[in-house]
């Protein structure tokens, strides 16, 4: 009996007090010390240990020494220290600022006071004018479509309106015309050239009115529109309407020193670029180029010694050519006179 009562001590000891090394983690016969981790997960600071070959150590061990590994990102010695730029001198960088507009320009207003010193200069040389005779190289096309091309001499009086005019090569070869309104009422007389009626022969002389379908037809402008004064009024129309905003800015252009090979010297040219519904000669548009004489001393100067037009699509349909001036031609009414006709 006492040796089971002393058993029974012993195992109870065992179980009890003795056998806590089973529920340690480092107790028992087997534990191992284990190193502590080192902060912020340990409370004591490990050693640091010398990383790469040690001293004197054999070429093996320096072979397969741990390299030293490289720096945080956000270590001082790899990242410069921010400069104060003020301090040194200099400004923050800024953001790219968008290009200066560039300045207001005043060429149209140049080109426009050129054009009124040009026209003003073309009205003071036609108020001069009494009679003149040149030649006109004529190319258009008619009313019908038809293209028209011939060389006419040409006598016109300014006061009182009066024209004559004779067809020396083209269309209708040798045709005369008298227009004299102020003498002989609104006809013109004429005399047939060459191509001018199925019937008649060339040389018949008759009248008609400038309204009148066989004369109308036949040319782009009527005779109650020929004469210079006709091409700067409507050049002086197209600034007015200009410089009361009616039109583009760009519809007038103004240059100078342009040279032409149908005329010797440099001239001055004026560009009427017409819009839709602008001229009933050309109702979709187009554009019209008056070249004018600026020579000082020359028989034609301040007046427009070329007239071009091209339609909306490009294409020429005016060519009017003045050359070979005489300025006064001494006329007289003898040469507005409808009985020259009949002379042969």
């Amino acid at each position: 009996m006492p040796r089971t009562i002393a058993c029974f001590v012993l195992a109870f000891a065992l179980l009890g007090g003795g056998c806590s090394w089973l529920r340690a983690p480092n107790a028992g016969p087997f534990a191992k010390n284990k190193k502590a981790p080192p902060p912020p997960y340990g409370s004591v600071q490990p050693e640091p240990t010398a990383k790469g070959p040690v001293p004197n150590q054999s070429p093996p061990g320096i072979a397969f020494a741990e390299p030293t590994p490289p720096l945080p990102p956000d270590d001082p010695s790899l990242v410069p220290p921010k400069v104060d730029l003020k301090l040194a001198g200099a400004t923050e960088p800024t953001a790219p600022q968008p290009a200066p507009a560039a300045p207001a320009t005043d060429a149209p207003a140049k080109s426009t006071a050129a054009l009124k010193e040009l026209l003003g200069t073309a009205n003071g040389a036609w108020k001069k004018v009494s009679t003149y005779e040149l030649v006109l190289t004529r190319r258009e096309i008619n009313p019908k479509g038809d293209p028209v091309r011939d060389t006419v001499l040409f006598h016109y009086r300014r006061e009182p309106m009066a024209l004559h005019t004779h067809n020396l090569e083209g269309n209708s070869k040798g045709r005369e015309t008298v227009y004299n309104p102020g003498k002989f009422g609104d006809t013109i007389h004429l005399k047939l050239g060459v191509g001018d009626h199925p019937i008649a022969r060339p040389g018949f002389v008759t009248s008609k009115s400038p309204d009148d379908p066989a004369v109308s037809e036949k040319a782009r402008y009527s005779v109650r529109e020929i004469g210079h004064g006709k091409l700067i009024a409507r050049l002086e129309a197209a600034l007015a309407k200009l410089e009361a905003g009616k039109s583009a800015p760009d519809a007038l252009a103004l240059e100078t020193g342009v040279t032409r090979p149908e005329w010797p010297d440099p001239l001055t040219r004026v560009t009427h670029r017409l819009a839709r519904g602008d001229d009933p000669v050309m109702p979709a548009g187009g554009t019209r180029t008056y070249f004018f004489d600026t020579k000082s001393g020359s028989p034609s100067f301040g007046l427009p010694v070329l007239v071009t037009a091209t339609d909306a699509t490009g294409k020429e349909v005016e060519f009017y050519l003045f050359e070979k001036w005489k300025n006064p031609a001494n006329l007289t009414d003898a040469d507005f006179d409808p009985a020259r006709l009949k002379k042969k």
